[in-house]
C-alpha cells in the first residue's frame, strides 16, 4: 500500500521552518488504551520535508504499524498561517488504539495565556473549590469585597506549582482549537483542528512541564481522556473513552491550520482568532427554517397561556411549579421577556408587560435592590443551596440580576414611549428605577466595584470580583440619559474603565451565571459588549467602540463556529440540528445554547455599523438564524430527554455537544421552558430581518428569507425578497447608507423599521428609496 507523494515540498519546508523558529516540533504518537488507561505507546519525530516521499513509519503500540505522510500549504492572510495535513495508513491490526499529533513547544512560560474557545480562558488558572452543583458561596469561608476569584473543579492548568494539564473532547469547545499568547517571547499561536475523523471525535490535551519552561498541545483520534474526564463540577469522573480497533488498510487524516504571528497582547490574540476561526471548516451556511414573525406568534401565544401569572401579575421565567422556574429577576428572563412583549406584543401582552413592571417594583427593598426569586406569594434570596446552617440565605442576591433589571427597566420606559407615542413611564417606575441606580452608585462609591453578590436588604457587598454585574454599566449610562442624572453617567464611565482593565484587557470574563462561582463565562462577555455600546451611544466617545471591538472578539470565541456532528440516534441527530451560531454558556456548564443569555445580540449590529467590520454582522446573522430550529412546534415537536414531546413554544437551553452530563445526553434536550425563549423574542423585537447598505451593496438576511439587490428599469435599487418557508413572514427592513451607519441608531429604532409581508413561498420586489 502506498500514499500519494508530497504535494508541495517547498511549502512544507516553509511550514517546517516556521515551526522550528517558534521552538515547536511535531511528534506522532500511537497508543493502546484499555479501560481508558494507556498500556502501550510508540513515538516518532516528524523529520521534515526531505523524508516525505518515504513517509514516517511508526509502530502502533498495539501490534500494527502506521505509515504517515505530511503535507503543507501556505494560507493567505496577515497571521502567517499554513495548512498541515497528516495522512495515516494502518498496516496489520491494532486493538484499542488512538493516534496523536503532538505539538511540543520548547519556549514556554508561566505567563502564557492559553485559550480553548468556549472552555479555557487564561488557562483557567484560578484556585478551585470542589463543590457539588449548585456551588454556593455560603460554603466558602473567604468572602467579602476582596474575596479571591474561586472556580469549581473544571478542566484547568495549575495556578501554582506541580503537575499541570487538561483534557477535553473537541465537543467541549466552540471551535476545535487551542491558541496561546506568550508575552515573554511576544508570540501568538493558533492551532485549528477538525472535530472528528471517521473513527470518532477527537480529543484535545494540554500539558505543561513542572518548571513551566515547555508545554505540549496534542490532538488524539479517536479522543481518549486517560483515566478521568469532566462531569458537572468535577474533573475526577471515570473516563469511559477507548481507542478503536484498526484493521489493515484503515486510513485517517488529521488536518490543522497553524498560525504563528507576532503578538503583543491578549487583544491581538483574540482579533487573530476571530479572523481565522473558521478557516479550516469554512463558514457554515445559514438555513431557512422558521421566520422570526412565525416564531414570535408561537411564543407570544405560549407566554400568555403558560407563563402569565394572573394572581400576582407577571410573566414567569418557566412553566413548572418550582421556585427557580417561577420568577427570577433578570438573568433567565424575568423583566426581559416583558420588554420584548411591550415592543412587539398584542394589546393584552403590552398590558401584562406593564403589570410585570408593577410587580417588580412591589418587591424593591430599602437598599434599592430586589430579592432575586418569587414563588407562591413569597420573596426568596438567590442562594441555591439548602443547608439549614447557611448564613442568612434569604438576603443573598446576585448582583447580575439587579444589573439586568436596571438596564431592562430603563429600556421598558423607552419602549413605552416608542410604541405609545407621548405616553411616559409612570412615576412609581421612575422612582424605583432611580432608587436602583442609586444603589449601584453607592456600591461603586463604597467599594469601587459592583461585585458578584450583595445583601439585598442592606446593600452590603458579600462577594466582590467577577464581571457578573457588567450590565449595570450600560444600565447606569441609560439611566443617566433617561433620568437626566449626570452622576449616573459618570459612574458608568468609571465602572466601564474598571471592567475594561480587569476583564476585557485580561481576556477573561467571569461569574455571570449565579451558580458557577467565578468560572469564565460568555454571559458577562456579552454584557460588557452591550455596556460599551451603550456608553458610546450615550457619550459619543469612540473610545468605547474600540473597547466594544475587543469585547466582541472575545464574545465570538464563545460562539460555535461549525456544525457539530451529533450521534445519528440522538434527538438532534435525527432532526438534523446545526450548531454554528449557538453560544457556549460557561466553562462549568459545558453546553452550548440557542442565543445569548439573555440578550438579542443587536450590539453586534451596532458595532458593525460603527466599524464596518463584517465579522460582527456575520456572527449576528449566524446566531439569530440558528435559534428557531430549537423551538418546539406543533408540526415539529422536539422530544425532551424524558421521552416526551415539548409543547409548542418551548426551547431548551441545552445544545449538548459535550458529554459533561453523560455521553447519552449528547444531542438531547432538557425538557424545560428556558431563558433562550426570551432571547429569541428579543431577537424579533430588536434585530432587523434584512439589513442593506444602499451605497455599498452590503446585505445580510438574519431572518429566514433570501434576498438580493437588483436594479429596476428606472435605474433605482430594488430588493428581491423570497420567503422559502411554508410560514407567512413579516420581515423588518433596515436600509441605509454607509454614512447613515456611522451614526448611532435612535433608542428602540426597531419599532420604526418598515416591514415586508410575505406569504409562504412568495417573492416580492421592494423599492429602496432614499
Amino acid at each position: 500500500m502506498e500514499l500519494q507523494t508530497a504535494r508541495d515540498n517547498n511549502q512544507l519546508r516553509q511550514a517546517a521552518a516556521a515551526l522550528e523558529s517558534a521552538g515547536i516540533r511535531i511528534i506522532f504518537e500511537s497508543s493502546q488504551f484499555v479501560d481508558a488507561v494507556r498500556t502501550g505507546i510508540s513515538r516518532a519525530d516528524w523529520r521534515g520535508p526531505a523524508n516525505e516521499i518515504a513517509g514516517t513509519t511508526l509502530d502502533s503500540g498495539a501490534g500494527g504499524e502506521w505509515l504517515i505522510r505530511t503535507y503543507g500549504t501556505a494560507l493567505a492572510g496577515p497571521y502567517g498561517g499554513f495548512a498541515l495535513e497528516t495522512d495515516w495508513l494502518h498496516c496489520g491490526t491494532s486493538r484499542h488504539t488512538a493516534v496523536e499529533v503532538r505539538f511540543e513547544i520548547g519556549a514556554w512560560s508561566r505567563a502564557a495565556y492559553v485559550l480553548v474557545p468556549g472552555a479555557v480562558y487564561g488557562g483557567n488558572r484560578f484556585e478551585a473549590r470542589k463543590l457539588a452543583y449548585a456551588p454556593c458561596w455560603t460554603r466558602i469561608d473567604e468572602r467579602g469585597p476582596d474575596a479571591p476569584a474561586f472556580i469549581t473543579d473544571i478542566p484547568r492548568l495549575a495556578s501554582g506549582d506541580g503537575p499541570s494539564s487538561l483534557h477535553l473532547l473537541t465537543g467541549d469547545a466552540a471551535t476545535p482549537a487551542v491558541a496561546y499568547y506568550d508575552p515573554e517571547c511576544g508570540r501568538g499561536c493558533i492551532l485549528l483542528a477538525d472535530q472528528r475523523t471517521a473513527f470518532g471525535e477527537t480529543s484535545i490535551h494540554i500539558e505543561e512541564s513542572l518548571d513551566r519552561s515547555a508545554a505540549a498541545i496534542s490532538f488524539r483520534a479517536p479522543g481518549v481522556r486517560e483515566a478521568n474526564k469532566y462531569e458537572m463540577c468535577t474533573t475526577e469522573a471515570p473516563s469511559s473513552d477507548k481507542g478503536t480497533d484498526y484493521a489493515n488498510g484503515d486510513r485517517l487524516t488529521l488536518r490543522f491550520h497553524v498560525y504563528l504571528f507576532a503578538c503583543g497582547s491578549v487583544r491581538r490574540l483574540f482579533a487573530a482568532f476571530a479572523s481565522v476561526r473558521d478557516s479550516l471548516t469554512g463558514r457554515a451556511e445559514p438555513v431557512a427554517t422558521l421566520p422570526f414573525s412565525a416564531a414570535w406568534a408561537i411564543q407570544e401565544t405560549k407566554f400568555n397561556a403558560m407563563n402569565w401569572n394572573e394572581t400576582h401579575g407577571y410573566y414567569a421565567v418557566g412553566t413548572v411549579d418550582e421556585k427557580h422556574q417561577d420568577w427570577q429577576l433578570g438573568w433567565v428572563g424575568g423583566g426581559m421577556s416583558s420588554y420584548a412583549l411591550l415592543l412587539e406584543g398584542s394589546e393584552t401582552s403590552r398590558e401584562r408587560a406593564l403589570r410585570t413592571l408593577d410587580f417588580i417594583f412591589g418587591g424593591q427593598t430599602a437598599a434599592g435592590f430586589f430579592p432575586g426569586v418569587f414563588y407562591r406569594g413569597r420573596w426568596y434570596g438567590d442562594e441555591f443551596g439548602d443547608d439549614p446552617h447557611r448564613e442568612a440565605p434569604e438576603r443573598w442576591h446576585i448582583v447580575r440580576k439587579s444589573a439586568d433589571a436596571l438596564y431592562f427597566v430603563a429600556k421598558h420606559a423607552l419602549a413605552l414611549e416608542a410604541v405609545e407615542f407621548g405616553r411616559a413611564a409612570g412615576d412609581v417606575w421612575l422612582r424605583g428605577l432611580r432608587r436602583l441606580a442609586d444603589a449601584f452608585v453607592r456600591l461603586w462609591e463604597i467599594y469601587g466595584q459592583f461585585g458578584q453578590w450583595v445583601n439585598h436588604d442592606t446593600g452590603e457587598l458579600l462577594v466582590g470580583g467577577s464581571a457578573g454585574g457588567a450590565l449595570a454599566v450600560g444600565g447606569l449610562a441609560l439611566c443617566g440619559r433617561l433620568l437626566g442624572e449626570a452622576r449616573y453617567l459618570s459612574v458608568a464611565r468609571a465602572a466601564g474603565e474598571d471592567y475594561y482593565r480587569r476583564f476585557t484587557m485580561a481576556g477573561i470574563t467571569t461569574g455571570g451565571p449565579g451558580e458557577i462561582l467565578q468560572c469564565p463565562d460568555s454571559e458577562s462577555a456579552f454584557a460588557l459588549l452591550e455596556s460599551y455600546i451603550v456608553l458610546y451611544e450615550t457619550t459619543g466617545d469612540r473610545l468605547w467602540i474600540g473597547r466594544a471591538e475587543e469585547a466582541a472578539d472575545q464574545c465570538l470565541s464563545w460562539c460555535v463556529s461549525y456544525d457539530f456532528v451529533f450521534p445519528a440516534e440522538s434527538t438532534f441527530g435525527k432532526l438534523g440540528m446545526r450548531t454554528a451560531g449557538s453560544v457556549i454558556a460557561n466553562a462549568q456548564n459545558k453546553h452550548s445554547a440557542p442565543g445569548i443569555c439573555t440578550l438579542s445580540g443587536d450590539a453586534l449590529l451596532k458595532l458593525f455599523r460603527a466599524t464596518g467590520r463584517r465579522r460582527y454582522m456575520d456572527q449576528l446573522t449566524e446566531t439569530v438564524r440558528n435559534m428557531n430550529q430549537y423551538l418546539s412546534r406543533e408540526d415539529r415537536p422536539i422530544k425532551g430527554w424524558d421521552g416526551k414531546d415539548m409543547p409548542p413554544g418551548f426551547m431548551s437551553e441545552r445544545v449538548n455537544m459535550s458529554d459533561w452530563e453523560g455521553a447519552d445526553l449528547v444531542g438531547e434536550a432538557l425538557p424545560l421552558s428556558c431563558w433562550c425563549e426570551t432571547s429569541n423574542m428579543l431577537t424579533y423585537a430588536e434585530v432587523p430581518g434584512i439589513y442593506v447598505q444602499r451605497d455599498t451593496g452590503l446585505i445580510w438576511a438574519p431572518d429566514h428569507v433570501t434576498c438580493g439587490l437588483e436594479t429596476a428599469s428606472d435605474g433605482g435599487a430594488v430588493l428581491r425578497v423570497t420567503n422559502p418557508t411554508p410560514w407567512p413572514a413579516s420581515v423588518k427592513l433596515l436600509a441605509e447608507t454607509s454614512g447613515e451607519a456611522a451614526l448611532p441608531l435612535r433608542f428602540c429604532a426597531s419599532a420604526f423599521w418598515p416591514r415586508i409581508r410575505l406569504a409562504p413561498g412568495e417573492t416580492r420586489i421592494v423599492p429602496l428609496n432614499d
